[in-house]
């Protein structure tokens, strides 16, 4: 009962952290220094999701696939994670048609926005249903930190996006809200796979969903975050701490794990 209510306070804190980040571009001006900042926190995120991914996902992923079938000879959890980073891959890169960056786009371009939103919501579902698929707090408290450390400054990076397309207030708040709300769906339809499925059955699933997860976390983390972080000249040392610490504080909560 514990763990139920740490995910149903976790949906409600994952919901409002991206409907706030999202919508704020309507509200305000970046400047330099608050783009600085962001970037900071993106290198801080970067290094809990691939911690997360390392750390959390895959190893529990290796659990679940030894509980259903022994020891397996053929490498199944690495080879879905391969599969989650790929398709990642695929739906970024050549939805946005080779975009260098999938958070900048142009203004006037208005078909960018929606596929950010598609590619973003993707992700935010296998997260959330990751998070609602883990058995323990400590793994969950895991995968909440990760979610959390990456959500607003996605959310963010939408909102910017719809801002600079010139969306109606009216539509750049729906879509916000829509994104927000992916997460946390992901979260009820992990719980409710994971009550749904039971024995091995519910192992080979948990572990397939955790292994997918890994990939598309550590896509996020390597291409999408930490690339891009190191774009911008300055504070380079800085970013690479940041990195560490955030890969450190996934590698503290693993001793719980």
């Amino acid at each position: 009962m514990e763990i139920l209510w740490f995910k149903i306070l976790s949906l409600l804190v994952i919901f409002a952290a991206g409907l706030f980040a999202g919508i704020t571009p309507t509200r305000m001006r970046v400047s330099q220094q608050g783009k600085r900042q962001l970037t900071l926190g993106h290198a801080f995120s970067g290094g809990v999701f691939l911690g997360a991914g390392l750390l959390h996902m895959l190893p529990d992923a290796w659990e679940n696939f030894k509980a259903f079938a022994g020891d397996i000879d053929f490498p199944f959890p690495a080879l879905i994670c391969g599969v989650g980073f790929l398709l990642v891959l695929l739906l970024e890169k050549a939805g946005l048609g080779g975009s260098k960056d999938v958070g900048t786009m142009s203004k006037g371009r208005r078909v960018y926005p929606f596929v950010l939103c598609v590619i973003l919501s993707v992700h935010s579902i296998i997260a959330g249903a990751s998070l609602g698929l883990e058995a323990t707090l400590a793994s969950s408290i895991a995968i909440f930190i990760a979610i959390i450390a990456h959500k607003g400054a996605a959310a963010f990076a939408l909102g910017v996006s719809l801002r600079e397309s010139d969306f109606p207030t009216s539509r750049h708040v729906a879509i916000i809200c829509l994104f927000s709300a992916m997460t946390p769906f992901g979260v009820i339809l992990g719980t409710v796979l994971s009550t749904v499925f039971s024995g091995n059955l519910d192992a080979i699933f948990e572990g397939s969903f955790d292994a997918f997860a890994a990939g598309t976390f550590l896509y996020v983390a390597v291409v999408d975050i930490i690339q891009e972080v190191f774009e911008q000249p300055h504070d380079r040392w800085r970013k690479s701490l940041l990195i560490m610490c955030g890969f450190g504080l996934m590698a503290l909560i693993a001793i719980w794990t």
